[in-house]
């Protein structure tokens, strides 16, 4: 699924803005019946326009978000037809007609402002993101965008998709102390910054189907100092991303989501992308001091070939692992906390991450690797799971050393095809098997 191009949200920024009904601004006259019809059928054909943009990000019936790969990032254009597609082009189409008929015709600025606020109005996005799309270029067309980015403070009863619909790149939005509930998913069009005054202080609530956040930009998205608390029955994740998203989350927890056998969800955090995509972009995911508790399928989850950087990070109760290295992801953890996950680090495809001076308590398996992956672990300390410390089954490769193992039924589990390279150990190794 695709996402708006820039030219065509620029091109409806200025449609409104500075425009006079006549040249140099000098008042014109009442414009004919004739003129008042054209203005009716541009206004008209720009929110049909608006319509059909909108009903081009419709999500299929069955899509989930919280699991199926997020829209690709919006791509720069030039405004010209490179890189558009029909919905986009049409839109810059019609709100350039729009404005040259304004200009050209003398619209009654208040009928054209009054029949544009109307006609957007009466479009029904479905599905998130086409719902953050009609408000993001409803609010450009009608000029409510804020032109200023820095801080803008949330007020009690505000509709966060609306804010968010109006911020521009850069914007960081303050989130009031308590909770602000969420109950429909909240998709990141431009790089902006959700802020709180504290994860103890300040709570995302969220019952929305299959995700509380959408990231939709390859714009630096951050979240700081707040708690995502899913409570939903159905499945859904905190925050879910594509192969062009770039996050970073600092002072922040995520609890609660949701997973259910056959369906998607579950993940604190997923960062999607098949193969390597992602990949030579450099960290695409920087998470400190930030807690993953009891989320169904995995605390952080990555693909594809995104990196991740992990220091003083916390995963309790993960039903599935704490973290999960899909693909061909990579990236570091460092120095963070591991307590009753099933598996404290799952390591799969050619996924290749590097787990230092960290510690796991409790569940099944502290680290695990499969098929080819090349976990590269040093410095751990591993103690009270219930199946082994360590697995490197399949094909998989990497190293460990200087890791200890206490009250494991196994140590180190090498299957008869995996290829380790195995240091120095407080953990006894037990060969065989697949």
């Amino acid at each position: 699924m695709k996402l708006l191009p820039s030219a065509a949200v620029v091109i409806a920024v200025a449609l409104l803005a500075g425009c006079s009904a006549s040249p140099g601004g000098e008042a014109s006259a009442s414009p004919t019946a004739d003129a008042e019809e054209q203005c009716a059928v541009a206004v008209d054909d720009l929110v049909s326009a608006v319509g059909t943009l909108v009903s081009d990000y419709a999500q299929p019936d069955g899509t989930r978000a919280g699991g199926a790969q997020p829209p690709a990032t919006p791509q720069a254009t030039d405004g010209g037809d490179g890189g558009a597609v029909p919905g986009d082009k049409a839109l810059a189409d019609a709100a350039a007609k729009a404005r040259d008929a304004r200009e050209r015709l003398g619209c009654d600025a208040k009928a054209f402002q009054s029949r544009l606020e109307d006609g957007l109005g009466s479009i029904q996005p479905s599905g998130a993101i086409a719902d953050a799309v009609w408000r993001r270029v409803s609010a450009s067309l009608l000029g409510t965008v804020r032109q200023a980015t820095g801080d803008y403070e949330v007020a009690e009863g505000e509709d966060l998709r609306d804010v968010l619909a109006r911020s521009p790149e850069g914007t960081t939005v303050v989130l009031p102390t308590g909770a602000t509930d969420v109950g429909q998913t909240l998709v990141l069009l431009a790089g902006v910054t959700l802020k709180g005054a504290g994860r103890d202080v300040t709570t995302l609530a969220s019952t929305a189907t299959d995700a509380t956040i959408i990231v939709a930009t390859g714009s630096l998205v951050q979240l700081q100092d707040l708690t995502v608390q899913m409570t939903a029955d159905h499945p859904s994740s905190g925050l879910v991303a594509g192969p062009s998203a770039s996050v970073s989350l600092a002072g922040v927890r995520i609890t609660g989501a949701t997973a259910a056998t056959g369906a998607v969800g579950g993940a604190g955090v997923y960062l999607s992308a098949q193969a390597d995509e992602a990949s030579g972009r450099g960290t695409t995911l920087e998470i400190t001091d930030s807690l993953f508790e009891r989320n169904g399928w995995a605390g952080v989850a990555v693909a594809g070939g995104h990196r991740v950087s992990i220091q003083s990070a916390s995963f309790t109760g993960n039903g599935g692992a704490g973290v999960l290295f899909l693909d061909a992801s990579t990236g570091s953890i460092d120095g963070s906390t591991f307590t009753g996950n099933a598996v404290g680090v799952a390591v799969s495809g050619t996924a290749a991450p590097v787990v230092l001076g960290s510690t796991f308590t409790g569940g099944s398996v502290g680290v695990q690797a499969d098929e080819s992956g090349s976990p590269v672990l040093d410095g751990l300390r591993i103690t009270g799971v219930s199946s082994a410390a360590v697995i490197f089954g399949g094909n998989s490769g990497g190293s460990i050393g200087g890791t200890s193992c206490e009250g494991a039924p196994h140590g180190i589990v090498v299957s008869d095809t995996a290829a380790p390279t195995i240091g120095e150990n407080s953990c006894p190794v037990v060969r065989g098997g697949s």
